[in-house]
């Protein structure tokens, strides 16, 4: 694409792309930061008396909003913080979303994976500084590439803890993978394939274990997807080589022989399990564990380390089936559409789907602003097809 092109496709963009351009650039700059920019561009949306407008063309708005709704008042009257402000999250998410379904659109749509995908390099590189300083604190050289076990000592760049950034780099990862098969352009799929590569590398510090899994999946099933019957061959050949050697040096998955985490994953599911017990209505709000583990002496923990065991123990039997009901009813089928029309965009989303219920098996990532975000927004590209 030359200067020109792309100057005429910035100045078709109205007000509303630009401001969703700027959130998509928040992201990288902390969850406060985004939330932030959040509100104002939720505020500038209202005042220019869209907002509402696109909240009633949301499909199962009604849904939504009943269950961000319960989630703030048992938030509130269990006392429950963080809680709270988890909910008041999804707010910002969702209404961002109703503004996104009603502006996106495919150029749009591609400008943001690419912002995110450049940022990328940027976090990064910090990302490098920290993991050289981990290092130097515990007398390791930096060649040495020595993961260390406790969360603090492990990449994080500017999202909080090592597991949201690697949650963060799987995201990145697929998306390298979804424009490399888009762009057919040699220089621009050196691009994906360098900036992916970093990103792997990067994945590979952060010790997240379990954010290698979905990638094994997901790829593949992509090139399947998208019928990329050459690409589905050579990750299926290089899928192979990867486990072989696997197999003959195990130490190449970081923190391979720590089985502590694993261990105490099973006390924290019990503790859960209590808290379900006693609370199975509504829970006790958004991350509901951390109050759990100090009524019934479980294991600290600041969520119950499975999206279906804390969903249970946050939201209760109410709040799960509202999240289910939505799902099945509002977004499954018109993902299901997407299919007839876009079997690249397709791939995408179920891939997403799939990092959600994989990692969601050992871990909770999807309750910050930047990795919920980034999920309903590709969740939601289907209205895409729609204007494509």
């Amino acid at each position: 694409m030359n200067l020109s092109t792309l100057k005429e496709e910035f100045h078709s963009f109205q007000n509303t792309d630009w401001m969703l351009l700027m959130v998509t650039v928040s992201l990288f700059l902390t969850q406060y930061v985004t939330a932030a920019v959040l509100l104002v561009f939720l505020g500038w949306t209202a005042y220019k008396k869209e907002l509402w407008v696109s909240i009633k063309e949301q499909p199962g708005a009604i849904w939504i909003y009943l269950f961000i709704g319960i989630e703030i008042i048992v938030s509130f009257f269990a006392n429950n913080l963080i809680g709270l402000v988890n909910a008041l999250g999804m707010l910002l998410v969702m209404g961002f979303i109703s503004v996104y379904r009603k502006q996106v659109h495919p150029k749009l749509f591609h400008y943001m994976i690419d912002i995110m995908l450049i940022g990328s390099i940027f976090v990064g590189i910090l990302a490098l500084f920290q993991f050289a300083d981990f290092s130097a604190q515990k007398g390791y050289d930096f060649f040495e590439f020595h993961i260390q076990n406790s969360p603090k000592r492990r990449i994080m760049a500017t999202f909080d803890n090592a597991n949201l950034y690697a949650t963060m780099l799987e995201f990145w990862i697929f998306f390298c993978v979804y424009r490399f098969i888009q762009c057919k352009g040699l220089l621009k799929r050196i691009f994906y394939v360098v900036i992916g590569l970093f990103n792997f590398g990067l994945l590979y510090l952060t010790g997240c274990r379990t954010a290698l899994l979905p990638l094994v999946v997901i790829i593949p099933l992509f090139f399947f997807l998208a019928r990329e019957k050459k690409w589905l061959l050579l990750s299926l050949v290089g899928l192979g080589i990867g486990i072989i050697l696997v197999f003959m040096e195990p130490d190449l998955i970081p923190r391979i022989a720590d089985m502590s985490t694993l261990e105490s994953r099973f006390k924290i599911w019990n503790c859960a399990w209590m808290g379900i017990q006693n609370y199975p209505i509504f829970g006790l709000g958004p991350q509901s564990y951390h109050l759990y583990y100090q009524m019934f002496n479980g294991h600290k923990a600041p969520h119950a380390h499975n999206i279906y065991v804390d969903s249970l123990a946050s939201y209760g039997i109410v709040g799960t089936l509202l999240i289910i009901y939505y799902a099945c009813r509002y977004l499954l089928p018109e993902i299901g559409n997407v299919r007839l029309y876009d079997r690249q965009l397709f791939g995408l989303i179920i891939g997403f789907i799939l990092i959600f219920l994989i990692h969601g098996l050992l871990d909770v990532t999807m309750n910050v602003l930047a990795t919920a975000l980034v999920f309903m927004m590709i969740l939601n590209a289907g209205v895409l097809v729609k204007k494509d």
